[in-house]
Parts: C-alpha cells; sequence; structure tokens
C-alpha cells in the first residue's frame, strides 16, 4: 500500500511522468462506448509526430495484409482500431517525453522500453492465441503500462531509487527491494499513476497485479495473459531465456502452441521498436529455446526423480530405525517377550479397563527355580539359552489375548484380560506339568529339566486400587510357593 507520504512525493513531483494535453484528450474520449472516430482523430492531428508514427504502424505488412497503404490518421485508426491507437499514442508519448536512452546508473531507461514492448507485444499475442475471446488490445495497454511505476519512482526517488536497482537483479527481486526500500512496488505507483491518467479501472487492476502468478493453465484470463508478459520478455532480454521459457511451460500449451507464440511475437517487435526509436531485442531462435527448455525439463525431472528416490530411502531407513527403536522400547532383546516397562504399561491399561467395566483379570507371576545355579554349573550362555526356551514354552501355553512377558531376570508375567481366578490356576498347572513332563533344554546331549514356582492372583481377590498392589500380591505368592518346596503353584 502506496505510504501518505511517498503518494504526496508523487503528487507534488514536477519530472513525473506525464502525458500530453492531446492524449489525456483521446483516453477521456475513449472511455465513452459512443465515441465517434473524428474526435479523436482531431485530438490525435495536434500531435504531428505521433501521427506520422501511427500511419507508418498501420501500414505495416502486418497490418495492411495487402490492402492499400493508409495515408490519413483516420484511415491509420481505423486499421489499428481504437484502444491500440491509444495505447500507442500513450506509450510513444511516454518514450518521447521521458526519455528511451540508456543510463549507466539508476533505470535504463533503453532496456525499461525494450521490457515494456516486447511484454505488450507479448500479452497481445498470447491473448490471441488461447482459444478464449479476449480483448487483446486492451491487454497490450496494460502490459504495455505495467512497470510504468518504474518511471515514477526513478522521477520522485532519483539516487534511493539507483541504490534500489543496484546489482543483477531479476525483475521480480526488483519488486522486493522496492517494497522493502520503499514501501510499495512499482506494480502499485504504476496502477495509481494509470487511475490519474483516466485509464479504465480494468487496466489499473491488471496493472496492479501484473506480477502475480496465473492460477489457471488450461483457460487463460486477460490479467493472466498480462502476468505472463512480462515473464515472456525475459525469453529475450534475460540470461539464460530456455530457463524462463521451462517455467512457463505449464501455461504455454504444447510444443507446436509456444512455436507459434514465439515466432509471432518475435516478428512484430521490430515494427513496434522502430515507432518507439529502440533496438528490438537480439533475434531468438524458438526451436532451439523450445528443446533447451525441454532438456532443462527433464534433467530437473530426472533430478527431482533421483531425489524422491533419495527420500523413499531415507524414509524407509528412518521407518526401520523407528522400528528397531519401537522394538528396543517394547521388547526384551533376549526372549523376544515384552520387556518389564512395556509389560507394566499393558497391565495398567487392562487394570483400568477391568476396574472401568467389571470384566475379569489376572495374573501370574513365575519365577524359575534354581537358576543361579544353572548358570553357576552351565554358564550364562547357557542360562540365556534356558529363558529364551522357557519364553518359547510360555508363548506356545498361552491362548489368544494372553499376554506375556520378562519382568526381570528369571521372572516372568502372563496377564489374563477376562479370565477368573480358575482359569488363571488352570493355565498355571498346564505351563508346570509342561515343565515336568518333558525337559526345557538339552547340554551336551543330556536333558535339563526345569521347575518354576508360580503365584497366581485374580481382581477380586481383594479391593486393588492400584495395579501395583495386584502384582505385589502375585509376587508374595510366587515366593510363598519357593519357601514351601518350589515346583509349585500358589493361588490363594
Amino acid at each position: 500500500m502506496i505510504s501518505d507520504a511517498l503518494r504526496q512525493s508523487l503528487a507534488t513531483c514536477p519530472t513525473l511522468p506525464s502525458l500530453p494535453a492531446a492524449v489525456l484528450k483521446v483516453i477521456e474520449l475513449a472511455r465513452d462506448p459512443d465515441v465517434k472516430l473524428q474526435p479523436l482523430v482531431e485530438a490525435l492531428n495536434h500531435d504531428p509526430a505521433l501521427t506520422v508514427r501511427l500511419i507508418s504502424l498501420a501500414n505495416t505488412v502486418y497490418y495492411t495484409l495487402g490492402g492499400r497503404p493508409a495515408s490519413t490518421l483516420r484511415e491509420a485508426v481505423e486499421r489499428l482500431g481504437l484502444e491500440m491507437s491509444v495505447s500507442l499514442a500513450l506509450g510513444f508519448s511516454l518514450a518521447r517525453s521521458y526519455g528511451n536512452r540508456a543510463r549507466t546508473k539508476g533505470l535504463d531507461l533503453h532496456k525499461y522500453w525494450q521490457r515494456s514492448l516486447t511484454s505488450a507485444i507479448a500479452a497481445r499475442e498470447l491473448a490471441r492465441h488461447v482459444p478464449n475471446e479476449l480483448d487483446s488490445d486492451t491487454i497490450f495497454t496494460a502490459a504495455l503500462l505495467q512497470d510504468i511505476g518504474m518511471l515514477a519512482l526513478d522521477a520522485v526517488e532519483g539516487p534511493i531509487y539507483a541504490d534500489t536497482l543496484g546489482g543483477n537483479l531479476q525483475h521480480d527481486e526488483i519488486s522486493l527491494r522496492e517494497r522493502i526500500d520503499l514501501g510499495a512496488d512499482h506494480t502499485e505507483i504504476g496502477a495509481w499513476l494509470a487511475a490519474t491518467w483516466g485509464l479504465s479501472p480494468l487496466s489499473c487492476e491488471w496493472i496492479r497485479y501484473s506480477h502475480d502468478c496465473p492460477v489457471n493453465q488450461q483457460s487463460l484470463t486477460g490479467g493472466e495473459c498480462v502476468m505472463l508478459s512480462g515473464r515472456l520478455a525475459d525469453i529475450w532480454l534475460a540470461p539464460d531465456g530456455h530457463k524462463t521459457l521451462a517455467q512457463l511451460e505449464p501455461w504455454l500449451g504444447d510444443d507446436t502452441f509456444r512455436s507459434e507464440l514465439l515466432g509471432s511475437i518475435q516478428e512484430q517487435l521490430p515494427i513496434i521498436a522502430e515507432l518507439f526509436d529502440v533496438d528490438a531485442p537480439d533475434r531468438i531462435d524458438p526451436q532451439q529455446l523450445l528443446f533447451e527448455s525441454k532438456q532443462l525439463l527433464l534433467e530437473r525431472s530426472l533430478n527431482l526423480y533421483e531425489r524422491l528416490k533419495k527420500q523413499e530411502r531415507e524414509l524407509a531407513q528412518l521407518r526401520e530405525n523407528n522400528a528397531k527403536l519401537s522394538e528396543a522400547v517394547r521388547f526384551d532383546p533376549l526372549t523376544r517377550l515384552f520387556n518389564r516397562q512395556y509389560l507394566m504399561q499393558l497391565f495398567e491399561s487392562c487394570f483400568c479397563e477391568a476396574q472401568s467395566d467389571g470384566s475379569r483379570l489376572s495374573l501370574v507371576f513365575i519365577d524359575l527355580d534354581h537358576f543361579k545355579q544353572i548358570n553357576d554349573k552351565h554358564g550364562h550362555h547357557f542360562g540365556d539359552e534356558v529363558l529364551r526356551a522357557f519364553a518359547k514354552l510360555l508363548q506356545g501355553t498361552s491362548e489368544p489375548g494372553t499376554i506375556v512377558g520378562r519382568y526381570g531376570g528369571e521372572e516372568f508375567l502372563a496377564i489374563l484380560k477376562n479370565r477368573s481366578h480358575s482359569e488363571a490356576s488352570a493355565f498355571a498347572d498346564t505351563l508346570c506339568a509342561k515343565l515336568r513332563d518333558q525337559p526345557l533344554v538339552h547340554h551336551a546331549g543330556v536333558p535339563v529339566f526345569i521347575t518354576a514356582s508360580v503365584g497366581v492372583v485374580s481382581l477380586g481377590d481383594g479391593d486393588f486400587s492400584l495395579p501395583k498392589e495386584m502384582i505385589h500380591i502375585a509376587d508374595q505368592r510366587m515366593y510363598l510357593s519357593k519357601r514351601q518346596g518350589r515346583n509349585r503353584i500358589t493361588a490363594q
């Protein structure tokens, strides 16, 4: 938004870009939809130099198309069209009054008009090539004046604006620097200036938003043609035009469309540039640019594909690491059963659920007998083998829904959801019977039998308010089994 101070500076600046009275009169007359041609021609006739150039342009091959040459200003305006005549009169007057020569510091007027003219032609040709029926002449005017705010800022701010333009900046970077240094960019200033000249609200709006990014890709509007025009101009004026062309691919259709568009813009550049006494930008090779832009897009696609594949590999590795971490958090590395920490989380959840809905819950606390002697006699490696074998037996004995885990050392827990005290005792009996009836492991070919001391508790055994209270009773009953001779179950 333009600040009050900047607006005041613009309003009082004696060197602000201005239009001669004849051109202002033409703009005023053109706003009337019922205007007759003769008053417009009479207003333009007050500027002989402009008259000569309009007649000259009307007699170019593009506008005559084999017809009779125009000999009067009226014939030229009829051939060019009202809006185009007004637009060219406006632009030529500005170029003549403000200048169109190169500068070493500040705004380079020659480059300015090269970009403005190329943008205007590009916008009009784009409008003519798209399927929609658009007002290509009004689009030409808005594109031609989209950077007019730069002339105003150059007039008002002088050295400050020269510093803003310093460095090899891209056009979008200039707009950003303007907002930082001056509080407004040249599109805002340009729209304000166009409004003071009496241009249509639509033209002012298109100038204001000329540097935005188009939304539509399949069906461009007039404003979006103006938005693309400056970027199209950069194909001729900025280094690495093929990169700019590649960026515009989503809006410019297939290769045939782009080739015809670039060719038609290039055909008209020398004609309009001569009218404004500006050197036309160097010619481009549309086919070569299209080839280079496609190569660039292919390279970017390949690079994107490689980055995506790398990200997929990194994501897969991250998932694997997360899985390992999750496993390490939940499982005992030796027995592959749930570890104590996770086992307690599960039991707390089961306990709260049972307390809430009144379901049954039982707990079986298991301790392998004489395990220290096994370690002392056969070594810890064999002791680990015993623990793994018991974990396998415990899992095999458990029904679906039973949660088993290693509580610590040679101690194990079995959580039996929705199981009564008698069902938990039966589970413990089955487990102990298997231990008695078959060797758990072999050592040097000799079978090794292991027994266990077990404590059983159910939620109905007492008025338990905390999970740890129930575990404590199960633990106490397991120790009672040990004191009574081991290899037994204590359930009361």
